[in-house]
């Protein structure tokens, strides 16, 4: 296990009631491990799956990029305004 700062961004912060979390994430250690960790805990971010995008250390990468001890993720739902 490694473990990683994990951010969360308007509804998905609302439904975990955080903002951001320390999380232990398995291997393969991917976006993905670490999303399938938190959905464990909090069900309902799974219907934000298809539509978030994610971010590590401050750039948006793929689901399935490694991540490294100590990194930052977020979770980054979609935004809109004006």
């Amino acid at each position: 296990m490694i473990s990683v700062r994990l951010r969360l961004f308007g509804p998905l912060k609302d439904i975990a009631r955080v903002d951001e979390i320390s999380l232990q994430v398995p291997p393969p250690y991917t976006g993905d491990s670490a999303f399938e960790v938190l959905a464990r805990t909090f069900p309902d971010l799974r219907q934000w799956r298809p539509s978030i995008r994610l971010a590590v250390n401050l750039s948006y990468v793929p689901f399935d990029t490694p991540l490294k001890g100590g990194d930052e993720i977020g979770f980054i739902p979609p935004v809109s305004g004006g």
